[in-house]
């Protein structure tokens, strides 16, 4: 009996030994990575709930089709030449600025209802946007237009620009320091934010009708 129970002593002892060596009492254990867990938490259901949220897809369209549309619009409304590369250009009709935020907005407010919190905080953020649209960025629109027509005609020698201390700067040298010419369509009017706005409540009207 007691050989029997030496004999299991010094195996339970091996064991433990065995299980558990010094050099992993050193060791740290490896924590998971978060990235990790977190993305093999990101099921299908989830995927599918973000592609039926209805507030991004109003947005989504409202933005997509309202570029889309500006190779158009620049032609019958500002009787420029047809390009498509203002699709993917800011500025011109309508303002998908304007068209997204309100479209979010009033997905929401469908959505929440008309007296919800979050409702109202959008409607202040829709407002700041399209005040920015109209005001800040097409006052740059403006500046970005006077400063392409000066080094134009200080190309020509027209016009000389001078420097901090007075000295006459060089159309290269400005070149080198701003990228030239800078982007004009930047902002919009009056007419080109309330348009996007109204274009925005309408998809997203259409979006709530449909879905």
């Amino acid at each position: 009996m007691l050989k029997q129970s030496f004999a299991s002593h010094n195996a339970n002892a091996l064991c433990f030994s065995i299980s558990n060596p010094k050099s992993s009492l050193l060791i740290p254990p490896k924590k998971p990575n978060r990235l990790t867990s977190c993305a093999l938490n990101v099921g299908l259901q989830d995927v599918t709930e973000v592609i039926h949220n209805k507030v991004l897809i109003a947005a989504g369209l409202s933005g997509a089709i309202g570029q889309l549309l500006k190779p158009f619009t620049s032609v019958v409304f500002y009787k420029k030449k047809l390009d498509f590369r203002t699709a993917l250009q800011a500025g011109g009709f309508p303002s998908t600025h304007s068209s997204s935020v309100v479209a979010a907005a009033t997905a929401i407010a469908f959505e929440r209802g008309f007296d919800d919190s979050i409702f109202g905080l959008t409607v202040v953020y829709a407002a700041l946007i399209m005040y920015d649209a109209q005001g800040v960025r097409r006052e740059v629109g403006k500046h970005a237009r006077v400063l392409n027509k000066l080094t134009a005609n200080a190309r020509k020698g027209e016009v000389s620009l001078k420097g901090k201390e007075g000295e006459t700067l060089e159309s290269d040298e400005i070149s080198e320091e701003v990228k030239l010419p800078l982007k004009e369509s930047i902002g919009h009017t009056e007419v080109e934010v309330i348009a996007g706005a109204l274009f925005g409540f309408l998809v997203s009207f259409g979006v709530y009708s449909l879905m």
